[in-house]
């Protein structure tokens, strides 16, 4: 395989985000208190949740294709020719049957997670995204299954520091599918793809995008004043360095409520991964020092 086509297939598979997904069952491990050194069912759920990822970013893309076409995806490779659609099929299905060999190395708790989630990460790919607000409930669910998955590895048990942070993951990814969503309107309105801005408006999408950011502007320092964990619990570092993300949820909202076009809706998604990074960061620094 060709330098060219390693960069294609990156692309396809959205490999930074792939990653960082990946990495977020770590961090909801570190979070927990469950991850202490080497432990190998924590390298089978990173491969887990990598793989999840990989196939479903594939999948995506194999059935999207007239639609990415339609609205001129010049970030697809599969609409810029560098990769075939059987290329993505076959990703999509190697990926997805790795997954389930490697979920019966896991406890009951953590495969019954993976078993379930899988079909519905299908399902949005073949199709359920086009109903209004189910594409973007589901991508939120993924953040949701992603820390929940990290703390069901070593235990069955939630801790309450993880069930906050999966609530949080769960508003901030709906926040960014909406915020999406609007970049991509005028080929959903030639497809009859239902989604907030194509029925609503960009403007009222926009508006719900960034109440939710406020949420997480509210969300992302509470525990420093409230006990939802020890660690964090006035814990100054922890809420100095929580501070950047939040500065950066309004400036965020700001541009979005400013202007919704395409090029701004690009731009604020490379801004909102390094925030969402910054802040799991703060978190992990808070409960780590």
């Amino acid at each position: 395989m060709g330098a060219e086509a390693v960069r294609a297939f990156s692309k396809l598979v959205r490999l930074d985000t792939s990653l960082f997904g990946a990495f977020g069952v770590l961090l909801s491990g570190l979070l927990a208190g469950d991850l202490r050194g080497f432990q190998l069912e924590y390298l089978v759920a990173f491969f887990i949740v990598f793989l999840s990822a990989v196939g479903s970013f594939a999948f995506n893309d194999y059935y999207d294709f007239e639609v990415d076409k339609r609205n001129d995806r010049r970030d697809r490779p599969l609409v810029l020719g560098l990769l075939s659609r059987r290329a993505a099929l076959l990703t999509g299905l190697f990926s997805f049957s790795l997954i389930i060999l490697l979920s019966l190395f896991l406890n009951l708790p953590a495969m019954s997670l993976v078993l379930v989630s899988l079909p519905l990460f299908l399902l949005y790919s073949l199709g359920v995204k086009r109903m209004i607000l189910v594409k973007n409930v589901l991508i939120a669910y993924a953040y949701v299954a992603t820390i929940l998955f990290g703390s069901l590895v070593s235990d069955a048990i939630l801790e309450p520091l993880i069930v906050y942070f999966a609530a949080m993951g769960f508003i901030v990814g709906l926040a960014v599918e909406i915020m999406l969503d609007i970049g991509d309107v005028e080929g959903d309105e030639e497809l009859g793809i239902e989604t907030l801005s194509t029925k609503f408006g960009m403007k009222t999408a926009a508006q719900i995008s960034v109440v939710l950011y406020g949420a997480i502007m509210i969300l992302d320092p509470l525990p420093f004043f409230v006990m939802i964990d020890l660690r964090l619990f006035l814990d100054y570092a922890f809420f100095l360095l929580i501070l950047i993300p939040v500065v950066s949820y309004f400036f965020i909202s700001r541009s979005l409520m400013r202007d919704q076009s395409k090029k701004t809706i690009l731009e604020l998604k490379k801004r909102v991964f390094v925030t969402m990074q910054v802040g799991c960061m703060a978190y992990l620094i808070g409960v780590l020092l």
